[in-house]
């Protein structure tokens, strides 16, 4: 068994590298289509091979909710617990099969896992079938294997719930427990379903699994131990409401909010995650328990840690229940405003009517502007009723962004202008009081803010800038500095917050002082700056040339012409114009850079350090991407296009690597400005 492991800032080697890629993108020849967690010891040896000393993965979580492509976003989980089942190899359980049966199993790994790309649902139906055979030639010898029965008896609190779950969403057909006859967990309820026989069967088969999981990648990651190699897992931010700790615990959760993030450069109409919020005060009430042990769990296999978007440790952005797009939330919590401080800069909110304000601002010559004035009549009488003094509200069938988006018949362009009409709103009444408000995110951006006069619209964008920039900064520090600490606390890992988009001023001040590195990315400034100057990189930080939710460098190149031109001109201090693509030699370059920042860890994706050879990139550099955010569904299915035991065994890579990153400051013992 390896030696407990824990890399430390400061420590006798203070620069690490390493690599980032998801289990599901991993490739060897003994794969069945997807990456699985014994691929990480070829990973490895390639890893430290190539003088690195960390791995980065996505979050591992089961995410089988919808049971399609949907469930391939590593960050839908339905449990912060149980490992995703796919992820399992089976290569050590199939001796007990016919061999008529093995040809057949063994064929259809090797078709899928020749697949360009992860085809989730096949893959997710052929590991299905083979964990039953499984579970029918190996449970009995499992079950009676001590090694299972401490892992059964320290991870009940969760694992019996999750069984449960398990059996009622496949025999509900859905994961929807308000739809189902138990749709609220309660004590016991393991044992009643056990004594049926048959259940009782099923029940077991999800917790063998989960150990199998639990046992392989235990062992993958004492490999990388023995190695000297960091494994760095992901926490994401949100959870399922269709999800195992909404059924078990519904009281921590605001179940009929919407996590999601305000406009960014992902997405100008906000993101809107579909996540529940939390609810922190109940969580406070028994010292954040289910926290601190989500937290241990992850530290039975992670080194190192992620806290996906850390801001919402700070403050959420919260969408209503019935929203679609992002825009008509507000951050929660939020000193909101009173209609009396409202009025207090000028504004008529209630001598004009609060409606005037909060509800969408429709007049003829809004709907021309949105739809053209062609298609005005038709608008109006398919959607909108008259109220007089030329204005107009919306049917009761079309009354918000939920009920635009489940009508049929609609073209995309009608519902984009319906969803901008519900928008054009100044203020947002708070969620948990109608008599405070919140300013709409970019109300200055809407139709509805042209229609005020001068006077009026400088003291709106006073109101909104004074909000988003300032008012709820000490109130958010203070919230934070009662959340993060006790996550912090719950282990020994060391923690890595993802501190991009709309970032408070206080929140660097805030993670220096918890020591929870900082996330820089070059490309993605928190100053007005067109590019992040990797001058200024603090030391606790993790700097990276791309990440799952952008595009590798090579297909970054192509996205903003002017921007790489000006990026090739005044940052790589390069003549001329830029190269139409990122040759091996730019993004050496790039890389280079920021291998030699003062970041405590250099974590690149496998895309970027493969795209520094042409014989290794990519030839379709459009499958490299792994996630588009602007998508609240997007198909997760990016895989490696080389096979791991092929890089293991290209030495001269490895020896590229290797020196490439000797060259730089990781190799350098002992800090130094």
């Amino acid at each position: 068994m390896a030696k407990k492991f824990v890399l430390k800032a400061n420590g006798i080697k203070p620069y690490h590298t390493g690599l980032a890629i998801p289990i599901f993108s991993l490739r060897s020849k003994k794969s069945f289509g997807i990456g699985q967690f014994s691929d990480l010891k070829i990973l490895a040896d390639f890893v430290y091979s190539s003088g690195m000393d960390v791995i980065q993965i996505l979050p591992i979580n089961d995410t089988t909710i919808f049971m399609d492509w949907r469930d391939s976003s590593p960050y839908r989980a339905n449990s912060v617990f149980a490992l995703h089942p796919i992820y399992l190899d089976f290569t050590d359980y199939l001796d007990k099969f016919k061999k008529s049966e093995l040809k057949k199993i063994l064929d259809e790994a090797k078709e899928l896992n020749q697949l360009p790309q992860v085809d989730y649902e096949r893959v997710s139906n052929f590991k299905w079938r083979l964990a039953k055979k499984v579970y029918s030639n190996y449970s009995k010898t499992i079950f009676e294997n001590l090694s299972f029965k401490n892992f059964y008896q320290s991870r009940k609190f969760w694992i019996e719930p999750y069984a449960c779950f398990c059996y009622f969403r496949d025999n509900y057909h859905t994961a929807d427990f308000r739809l189902w006859k138990q749709n609220k967990y309660h004590e016991g309820l393991f044992e009643e379903l056990s004594s049926d026989p048959e259940i009782f069967e099923d029940l077991k088969l999800h917790i063998m699994i989960q150990y199998l999981l639990h046992k392989q990648l235990k062992e993958a990651v004492d490999y990388c131990h023995k190695l000297g190699i960091a494994v760095k897992g992901d926490v994401s931010v949100g959870i399922d409401r269709k999800s195992v700790d909404a059924w078990t615990l519904p009281e921590l959760f605001k179940l009929d909010k919407q996590a999601g993030a305000p406009p960014d450069i992902f997405s100008s109409s906000g993101q809107n995650w579909e996540y529940p919020t939390y609810n922190w005060k109940e969580m406070s009430k028994d010292g954040y328990s289910w926290w601190k042990a989500r937290m241990r769990s992850m530290a039975d296999y992670f080194d190192i840690y992620r806290l996906d978007h850390i801001l919402g440790f700070f403050r959420i952005w919260e969408n209503p229940e019935n929203s679609v797009r992002a825009l008509l939330g507000h951050f929660s919590p939020a000193l909101a405003m009173t209609a009396e401080e409202i009025e207090s800069y000028g504004i008529p909110l209630r001598y004009w009517g609060v409606e005037r304000f909060i509800r969408p601002f429709i007049k003829d010559w809004v709907i021309d502007e949105i739809f053209g004035r062609d298609q005005r009549d038709e608008v109006i009488q398919r959607f909108l009723k008259y109220t007089g003094f030329g204005n107009y509200e919306f049917k009761e069938e079309f009354g918000d962004e939920r009920k635009v988006k489940m009508a049929k018949g609609l073209e995309d362009y009608e519902r984009e202008g319906l969803y901008r009409l519900h928008e054009n709103v100044i203020f947002i009444p708070d969620h948990e009081n109608p008599k405070l408000y919140h300013p709409r995110i970019n109300l200055m951006d809407t139709i509805s803010y042209r229609e005020f006069g001068d006077a009026f619209k400088q003291q709106l964008e006073i109101i909104h800038n004074n909000y988003f920039y300032g008012r709820n900064y000490a109130y958010w520090q203070e919230k934070a500095e009662e959340i993060l600490p006790v996550i912090k606390d719950a282990s020994e890992m060391l923690a890595c917050g993802e501190d991009l988009g709309m970032v408070p001023d206080n929140v660097p001040s805030v993670m220096w002082q918890l020591k929870i590195l900082r996330l820089i990315i070059e490309r993605m400034p928190t100053d007005s700056n067109f590019i992040t100057d990797l001058k200024w990189t603090p030391y606790l930080s993790v700097v990276t040339t791309s990440s799952h939710d952008i595009t590798p460098l090579s297909l970054w190149w192509q996205e903003d012409k002017n921007l790489i031109q000006r990026y090739y001109n005044e940052v790589m201090g390069l003549e001329g114009m830029a190269p139409k693509e990122a040759n091996p030699s730019i993004i050496r370059e790039i890389l280079k850079r920021n291998l030699n920042t003062k970041a405590m860890l250099a974590i690149f994706p496998i895309q970027d350090w493969l795209d520094t050879q042409d014989d290794l990139r990519n030839p379709n550099a459009s499958l490299t991407r792994i996630n588009n955010p602007a998508y609240s569904y997007y198909y997760w299915r990016y895989r490696l296009h080389l096979d791991l035991e092929d890089l293991v065994d290209n030495q001269g890579f490895e020896n590229f690597l290797s020196d490439f990153i000797k060259n730089s400051k990781r190799s350098t013992v002992g800090l130094t400005e």
